[in-house]
């Protein structure tokens, strides 16, 4: 029998309220539930997939992230190729490296939005990992980077960005990200002052640059983020923002950092009037 839409929106949205107040195990529950429920409707299903998907990569969770997104590359019309890269870092992540790797190649197959930021992302970044031969570290951490740059490395618990805090990944080409995410998850623990370290060694990373273009603009914002919490150093917060939206052009996700750039100086002039 057809399930009541109105049971499944309902499994669905405690979801996504849970979500929004960091319960991501009640999430979860709910969202596996409003998948069973929606056993004939596929649009749904893929809703539930997509959360459950995320919410599994915040609790690192990489096998049933891995699952949902696996199922999406399958069965959605959406983005094949952007759920191939989450299917192949989730995969590797879980250890399974050998199932990345022809995953990392399909994504290439996959690639059908030539002007979408993300599709381009998910290709720069599938065959980077083909090339330097995937190790599980590295596929964690382009985990941790997609959470990163969907700002949900503030849904994560304590105790998983410490588990975060801990990986170790020697590939020079990934050092710049490596500092520009162990600063982020630093700044989400409370430890700024480590926290700015890390963020002035991700833009001294001069090699890394030419390989990772964003992480030079996103670690100038981050660090002006910090200097902007200050009074005494709010000049020099504005400064950094500003530097960040004006001196860098033509990377990933540019109108992406420049929207939370606004959204920074917006609230800074609340707080002091210009």
């Amino acid at each position: 029998p057809h399930t009541p839409v109105r049971f499944v929106q309902k499994e669905t949205k405690s979801g996504i309220q849970s979500v929004m107040h960091c319960h991501i195990n009640s999430a979860l529950a709910c969202f596996h539930d409003a998948l069973e429920l929606a056993s004939d409707q596929r649009e749904i299903q893929h809703v539930c997939l997509y959360e459950i998907g995320w919410c599994s990569m915040i609790e690192l969770n990489f096998e049933d992230a891995f699952r949902a997104f696996e199922r999406l590359k399958n069965e959605s019309r959406w983005s094949q190729c952007y759920y191939a890269y989450l299917t192949g870092v989730c995969q590797g992540a879980s250890g399974d490296l050998d199932g990345a790797n022809r995953v990392f190649k399909d994504v290439q197959k996959l690639f059908k939005r030539k002007n979408n930021q993300i599709e381009q992302f998910a290709v720069k970044r599938a065959d980077r990992l083909r090339k330097v031969s995937p190790t599980r570290q590295l596929c964690i951490l382009g985990v941790i980077e997609v959470l990163y740059l969907w700002k949900a490395l503030q849904n994560c618990s304590s105790t998983k960005l410490q588990i975060m805090n801990q990986g170790h990944v020697d590939e020079p080409s990934c050092r710049g990200l490596k500092h520009l995410l162990l600063g982020s998850i630093l700044k989400c623990q409370g430890n700024i002052r480590d926290a700015v370290q890390s963020f002035q060694q991700a833009i001294r990373d001069e090699y890394g640059r030419q390989i990772n273009s964003y992480i030079q603009p996103y670690a100038v914002y981050e660090l002006g983020c910090i200097l902007l919490a200050k009074p005494e150093t709010v000049a020099k917060g504005r400064s950094f923002l500003l530097q960040a939206k004006e001196d860098f052009t033509g990377y990933d996700f540019e109108n992406r950092l420049h929207v939370r750039i606004h959204s920074a100086l917006a609230s800074m002039k609340e707080v002091v009037p210009q």
